[in-house]
């Protein structure tokens, strides 16, 4: 699940804010003088209760105990030999001077509670830490128990057991989440620079990230050296296609010398129309090719004349073509004259081909200049409208060359169109039509 830039803020925000309560825990604890001997039962207390029960008779003293105890204090009586033998290992404890200086001599031994010190992990994982025993002198034949159990376990920085660990880890969480947001922020603008890289212009500078981690430069390298790839492809691609075009048009011309010498004068016009339909596909490949790598040779062209002058070539030339309307004065566009006129070409030719004539329009709407051919025929249904636009594909699908081309006509247009930023669709018009519009953008 990926996270954005906002959850990634607020998870370090909530994790800092984390850090400063468990911070302020801390210190609450620090200045309230919470220490591991203030987490057991005041000297004083102990004192009083020996004090207490000294003065009491023997038989008295049992009745007592009950009222003396509690949840954290348990207090017994035993005789003087029933005072475990050893070691005392708790006596030279720093932290337990409170009691011997309070108890002085009567205080005979202080332990943990017998077999606690050898499980000091289930200790410390406990919720309440091993009793402590004291064991306190009344006079010389009983001796007060106090065994003495506190809530939580008291650190030597008097701090309970856990907050220690929950800050450290919310520390260390903070830390890792600006580390991950700071390697992250990096990755977002890589991405951003990615969105404008164009194998049909100029390779796209990336950032140089040298702060970031080795990782993440490897991946910007590893980027900018697969974009080079991609435009290098790109510009062989349209050399080998200019190549192939310039040699196929020198074995073209010896053709043509050859073929002026067929006697038949059919199989002569056969033959040539082969080869002005061969050099208009290859014209067609390398037109789209330049197209599509940003090539095109802009200028500022009438495209109302660029319209009127092919629509009286073709009219010469015996093909059914109107003019319609066509706006008044000069349409200036910022365009490839070549390719704008292989566009045209190519729009009234599919027009006269499935449509038996072409009715031509040209209108300026705001900033867009709309071209608009429609022809007679009885047009299309809309799933083939899109598929009709591919390369290669035709709307009758013989493929024989006598009824249509090879199927590149719309595609080219299409390619040509939309590298100069404009739009070209197939709609069907009034009475079965087929309609074609070609949108161009107008430089202000």
């Amino acid at each position: 699940m990926g996270l954005g830039l906002t959850a990634r803020v607020l998870s370090i925000a909530g994790t800092f804010l984390l850090v400063l309560w468990i911070g302020f825990i801390v210190v609450f604890y620090r200045a309230s003088g919470l220490s591991p001997t203030s987490s057991g039962p005041p000297p004083a207390r102990l004192l009083a209760i020996a004090d207490l029960l000294a003065s009491l008779p023997s038989p008295a003293r049992a009745a007592a105990l009950p009222a003396l105890r509690s949840p954290l204090l348990e207090v017994d009586l035993v005789s003087a030999a029933e005072v475990p033998a050893g070691s005392d290992e708790m006596s030279e404890r720093e932290e337990l001077e409170p009691y011997r200086t309070a108890l002085g001599d009567r205080l005979i031994r202080m332990q943990i509670r017998p077999g606690a010190e050898r499980r000091p992990l289930s200790q410390l994982l406990s919720d309440r830490a091993a009793p402590r025993a004291f064991y306190i002198a009344l006079d010389g034949r009983e001796v007060l128990v106090a065994e003495a159990r506190t809530p939580f376990f008291v650190t030597f920085f008097g701090l309970p057991a856990g907050v220690g660990a929950g800050l450290f880890g919310a520390v260390l969480a903070c830390v890792v989440l600006l580390l991950l947001h700071r390697e992250i922020r990096p990755l977002a603008r890589l991405a951003a620079v990615a969105d404008h890289i164009d194998p049909t212009g100029e390779p796209v500078p990336l950032p140089h990230l040298r702060a970031s981690t080795p990782e993440v430069r490897a991946l910007v390298s590893a980027f900018e050296r697969l974009q080079t790839r991609i435009h290098a492809m790109t510009r062989a691609r349209l050399a080998l296609i200019g190549g192939i075009q310039h040699d196929v048009r020198s074995f073209a011309t010896r053709l043509r010398l050859r073929i002026d010498q067929l006697p038949d004068p059919v199989e002569r016009e056969r033959a040539e129309a082969d080869i002005r339909d061969m050099i208009e596909l290859l014209d067609n490949a390398l037109l789209t090719a330049r197209a599509g790598v940003g090539a095109l040779d802009e200028e500022m062209l009438d495209l109302a004349l660029l319209v009127r002058t092919e629509a009286a070539d073709l009219r010469a030339a015996g093909r059914p073509v109107t003019l319609d309307t066509v706006a008044e004065g000069p349409v200036w566009v910022l365009a490839d004259r070549l390719a704008l006129r292989r566009v045209i070409g190519n729009i009234i030719d599919n027009a006269i081909k499935y449509g038996q004539r072409a009715r031509v329009r040209l209108t300026v709407i705001g900033d867009q200049v709309r071209l608009v051919v429609r022809d007679d025929g009885p047009g299309f249904p809309p799933p083939m409208r899109d598929v009709l636009m591919e390369p290669f594909m035709r709307a009758e699908p013989s493929r024989a060359r006598r009824t249509g081309g090879a199927g590149l006509g719309l595609a080219v247009a299409r390619g040509l169109v939309e590298a100069h930023g404009g739009t070209i669709e197939l709609g069907e018009g009034p009475g079965g039509q087929v309609l074609i519009t070609l949108a161009l953008f107008r430089p202000g």
